[in-house]
């Protein structure tokens, strides 16, 4: 498993990308901005969620706010722009990473109930250790929107 220093250095090359800007906005689909208020709003979420079970609660995880547009461009707004979704996204990190630090070997193994939609879509609707979930997010969740970033026009 991906230690707490892992977790926040992979969303390095990420920030780095946003901070380079050029993008154009796409006829379909996020713009940069949104992909990278969704990466954020997401970290936030799973550390929430991971910061309650090092505190012995029982919380659930549901993305609906992450993958809302108008919740999305709200943020883009709050935080000035692609330049500042960039830093949410590395505070994002950092707090995910310290939110995986907390936990120990018992509670993050601890298995939490997640409701994931992708494009409308229910995509999960059940239960994930929350180590494993962190590790997901940190790692395929980031790579296609990573990936998604990378296609998008300049």
């Amino acid at each position: 498993m991906m230690d707490p220093a892992e977790i926040e250095a992979a969303y390095g090359p990420f920030v780095a990308a946003l901070n380079a800007g050029g993008f154009a906005v796409p006829e379909q689909g996020w713009s940069a901005e949104l992909i990278g208020a969704h990466v954020a709003a997401n970290n936030d979420l799973i550390a929430a969620l991971a910061e309650a079970v090092a505190r012995g609660e029982t919380p659930h995880y549901d993305n609906e706010v992450a993958v809302d547009d108008h919740e999305l461009g709200e943020f883009v707004t709050r935080f000035g722009g692609l330049t500042g979704v960039a830093r949410e996204v590395r505070r994002s990190a950092t707090r995910l990473a310290d939110a995986r630090r907390a936990l120990d070997d018992e509670s993050a193994s601890r298995q939490v109930r997640a409701v994931i939609h992708d494009n409308g879509e229910l995509v999960l609707d059940g239960d994930v250790a929350i180590e494993a979930f962190i590790e997901g997010n940190a790692t395929f969740h980031l790579q296609r929107h990573f990936d998604q970033l990378r296609e998008l026009p300049f």
